[in-house]
């Protein structure tokens, strides 16, 4: 595990790694104050001192004294990015996994050459450049963590939760969305309390609502053709509901993400 989100760092380098057959003939071990990513582009390799087996889209953090990837299955060869920062201070902690998966491989290979692009062949400023790689692993990372939490959900509420996300501006009583998927009212708050954290009911209110912000910032409609659209007849409580659940009413949301419009 590696410390630092919000650390103080400085990037350092940008590379391109491209090994020979069997992987590399020796890992390079990270040393102190230093970070390193390897964000594979071509290739599988393994988990440095584990089995488990990483393609393309895998992105590695190591910390200082911890070993790169090297080991390839059979003869196989792999390729990676690698991106080193310099740690100066740590203003707050934060916690990196040894490995998460970038969930769209297209845009981990575009990212990866477009970075090399502007630190080697451009003058852009490392520091916007660092601040930038450090920001999309973030992100990236965080995506991944939703993705596992989605997977750790049974599929039998998963399938409940997709039914109600492509259909969250129609009318869903919870005895109808249940007899939907042959479980009764009371099993289904049950299995949402368990494995979403929520009940049914306010699940489809936070669907509702994310749609709402969405198209009160994205768009010039009315407030009360926003309301019908995310599933509300009447406004008013379209209104109470969005209040209570973003501590602003729609209006003031609005001008808040607007503030020329």
């Amino acid at each position: 595990m590696i410390n630092g989100a919000r650390v103080k760092t400085a990037l350092e380098s940008v590379g391109h790694y491209i090994s020979g057959p069997g992987g590399a003939d020796t890992p390079l071990v990270i040393p102190d104050n230093f970070l390193l990513f390897e964000l594979i582009t071509e290739g599988a390799v393994y988990l440095p001192d584990g089995n488990d087996l990483h393609g393309v889209g895998a992105v590695f953090a190591h910390n200082p004294g911890q070993s790169t990837v090297s080991r390839t299955p059979g003869d196989g060869h792999y390729a990676c990015m690698t991106v080193r920062y310099r740690l100066n201070r740590l203003s707050q902690r934060f916690v990196w996994p040894r490995v998460f998966q970038w969930a769209v491989v297209s845009q981990a290979l575009r990212f990866s050459e477009e970075i090399l692009f502007a630190f080697h062949h451009t003058d852009y400023d490392h520091g916007v450049l660092g601040d930038l790689i450090w920001s999309q692993f973030r992100f990236r990372l965080e995506e991944f963590q939703r993705s596992v939490k989605h997977r750790s959900i049974p599929p039998l509420v998963a399938n409940v939760m997709s039914h109600m996300d492509r259909h969250y501006a129609e009318p869903l009583g919870v005895e109808d969305l249940a007899a939907r998927f042959g479980l009764s009212a009371s099993y289904l708050h049950a299995l949402f309390r368990e494995h979403v954290g929520m009940t049914p009911h306010q699940h489809l209110i936070l669907q509702r609502m994310r749609s709402a912000r969405h198209k009160l910032v994205t768009t010039g409609a009315p407030i009360k053709s926003i309301a019908m659209d995310v599933g509300y007849a009447n406004t008013e409580n379209f209104c109470r509901a969005f209040k209570k659940h973003c501590g602003l009413t729609a209006a003031t949301y609005r001008r808040k993400f607007i503030p020329h419009g």
